[in-house]
């Protein structure tokens, strides 16, 4: 067998170390899993693998450095990579939906709270009814 064959290319549910190298020479150090749409979640180290960081990558080894020419980027140095099959959080999209949704409901409250206070407001005295739109979220 060659030696080649012996290390990891980096393709879907693989678990990829790198450095992002930015123009003036700045490095971040990143860990994610390349993972399909459905559960990524990139806060939580899930890639999605069509992104154009994950097209970049997929394909590649550790040890490489592959251009990457995106916003302030140029560079990215693959440290590690290690197969990670089977260990993908399943519910990534339900959790994405819940934050959004919780974010969603917390604008309501915020919204309402400013339309509350404006002076001259067509109502005049207008109270929020936060706990009416707490309740609604869940």
């Amino acid at each position: 067998m060659e030696a080649s064959s012996l290390i990891p290319i980096i393709s879907l549910h693989c678990r990829v170390r790198a450095e992002l190298v930015d123009s003036s020479g700045e490095v971040e150090q990143r860990e994610f899993t390349l993972v399909t749409g459905k559960q990524a979640d990139f806060k939580s180290g899930l890639l999605d693998e069509n992104t154009p960081l994950g097209r970049a990558l997929v394909g590649h080894h550790a040890g490489e450095v592959v251009p990457y020419a995106v916003g302030d980027l140029r560079e990215v140095r693959i440290l590690t990579v290690a197969s990670e099959v089977g260990v993908i959080p399943s519910d990534a999209a339900k959790k994405r939906r819940a934050a959004v949704q919780k974010a969603a409901a917390q604008s309501e409250i915020t919204n309402q709270m400013i339309f509350s206070t404006a002076s001259g407001s067509k109502w005049g005295d207008y109270d929020v009814d936060v706990d009416k739109l707490l309740k609604d979220e869940e």
